[in-house]
């Protein structure tokens, strides 16, 4: 049930970067770039495709299962460095950087529960 619910989030933020959609009470549409948005909303799809393909089979697709934890831990990883190399001050968009951190954290949350349920007979 995880990996299905991890599906539906990453296409929920898939959609949002493609259109540009406020999700969190701080967006800032000054920082939304098609360009870029659009290739986290295809990356956001290629995730949620994974994960609705091992959620089917944990078992027999475990070495995908590692590549989708190691894969949220390094975004989840990613979106808390940016916090010290992006100043959100000079963008316009001081909130940003708590969206950032919820995000991060977020996403640490969730390989820990992928972690907790990892098939426990392989």
């Amino acid at each position: 049930m995880s990996l299905y619910l991890g599906a539906l989030y990453y296409l929920i933020g898939a959609v949002a970067h493609y259109f540009g959609l406020t999700l969190f009470p701080w967006f800032d549409s000054r920082l939304y770039a098609p360009y870029h948005d659009t290739i986290i909303a295809l990356v956001a799809v290629i995730l949620a495709l994974l994960l609705i393909t091992v959620a089917r089979n944990p078992v027999k697709n475990i070495d995908v299962l590692k590549f989708i934890i190691f894969s949220v831990i390094f975004g989840s990883a990613v979106s808390m460095a940016v916090i010290w190399k992006v100043d959100f001050e000079t963008l316009g968009a001081p909130a940003k950087k708590a969206q950032t951190i919820v995000e991060g954290v977020l996403g640490f949350i969730y390989a820990g529960i992928l972690l907790w349920a990892y098939p426990k007979h392989v």
